[in-house]
C-alpha cells in the first residue's frame, strides 16, 4: 500500500500498558502504618496529659467541659497530623503514571491518601482493644471513676434514700425499727418521688408512726418528713441534670469524633497530593539533569 506525503499515521496510545490497577497498596499500607504509629504515640501521650487533669479529689479535677474541649482539640490534632504524615508518605512513594495529565495524577494521589486514611482507621480500631490502648483507657477510667465516686460520696451522702430513711426512722433506741417498717417507708418515698408529691394519707401515716417512735409532736414529725422529702426531690433533680449533661456531652463527643474523622480524610488527601507534587518535581528535576 502506497502512502502519500500528506498521510498521517496515528499510533495507538496504550494507557496503563501493564494492565495493573492504578491503586498501589504498598504505599497505602506503608502510609497507614505510619499514620497509626503516630496516632498511637500521640494518643498515649494525650492520655498522660488527661490523667494529669483528673484527681480523686473532685475539687482538684478539671471540669467535664474542660476535659471535653481539651480531648477534642487533642484528638483533632492527632487525627490531622497523623493523616497528613501517612498521606504524604503514600503520595511520595507512589509510582507515578505519566500516561495521565497532572490533574489526573493529583486525583490519583488524593485517592491514595483517602485509602491511607481508611486503612489507618481500621488499624486503629483493631489496636483500640490491644493492651497498649487498654492500659491507658483503664487508667483514665479509673481516675475518672475515683473522682466521680468522691464527688458522689460528698455531695449526695452515698445514698439519698437510705439517708432519708435514717432520718425518718431515727429513734431513741428503745424501739428498734423493724425491717418491714423501713421497707414500707422506702416504698412510700419512692412512690412520692415518682408522683412528684407525697400523698397526704401516706404523710399522716408516717408522721403518726414517727411521732410515737421518736416521742415528738405530730407537727414536728410532719416537718421532718417534709424536710426529708424535699432533700430527696432535690437529689432527684440533681441526678436528672447530671444525666442530661452526660447525654449532651455524649452527643457533642459523637459529633466531634465524626468531624475529626472527616477532617482527617481531607488532611490525608491533601498530604498525599503534596507528596505527589514533590515526587513529580524531583523526577522532573532528575530528568532535566540527565
Amino acid at each position: 500500500m502506497s502512502m502519500s506525503g500528506t498521510d498521517v499515521v496515528v499510533a495507538p496510545v496504550s494507557v496503563n500498558k501493564t494492565g495493573r490497577s492504578y491503586v498501589q497498596w504498598g504505599p497505602i499500607i506503608g502510609g497507614a502504618v505510619i499514620a497509626t504509629a503516630i496516632s498511637t504515640i500521640m494518643t498515649v501521650f494525650g492520655s498522660a496529659i488527661g490523667l494529669s487533669m483528673v484527681s480523686a479529689d473532685f475539687e482538684k479535677s478539671s471540669s467535664a467541659t474542660a476535659l471535653l474541649v481539651a480531648g477534642a482539640l487533642w484528638g483533632l490534632w492527632v487525627t490531622v497530623s497523623s493523616s497528613i504524615a501517612g498521606g504524604y508518605l503514600a503520595g511520595r512513594m507512589r509510582e507515578p503514571t505519566f500516561d495521565a495529565t497532572p490533574d489526573e495524577r493529583k486525583v490519583r494521589d488524593a485517592a491514595h491518601g483517602l485509602l491511607v486514611w481508611a486503612t489507618g482507621a481500621l488499624l486503629i480500631t483493631i489496636l483500640a482493644t490491644s493492651s497498649l490502648f487498654g492500659a491507658a483507657k483503664t487508667a483514665a477510667t479509673g481516675a475518672i471513676s475515683a473522682s466521680s465516686g468522691a464527688a458522689s460520696l460528698i455531695s449526695q451522702n452515698v445514698d439519698p434514700l437510705a439517708t432519708a430513711l435514717d432520718n425518718v426512722m431515727r429513734t431513741s433506741g428503745q424501739q428498734p425499727v423493724a425491717t418491714e417498717e423501713r421497707n414500707e417507708a422506702s416504698r412510700i418515698f419512692v412512690a412520692a418521688l415518682t408522683n412528684g408529691r407525697i400523698e397526704p394519707a401516706d404523710r399522716d401515716y408516717l408522721a403518726e408512726r414517727l411521732a410515737v417512735r421518736a416521742n415528738i409532736s405530730p407537727q414536728d414529725a410532719q416537718k421532718r418528713i417534709d424536710d426529708v422529702f424535699a432533700r430527696l426531690a432535690q437529689a432527684k433533680e440533681t441526678a436528672k441534670q447530671a444525666a442530661e449533661r452526660a447525654r449532651k456531652i455524649a452527643i457533642l463527643s459523637a459529633f466531634l469524633t465524626a468531624a475529626a474523622l472527616l477532617v482527617g480524610a481531607a488532611a490525608a488527601a491533601w498530604g498525599a497530593g503534596l507528596g505527589g507534587e514533590h515526587r513529580d518535581e524531583n523526577l522532573l528535576a532528575e530528568t532535566g539533569a540527565m
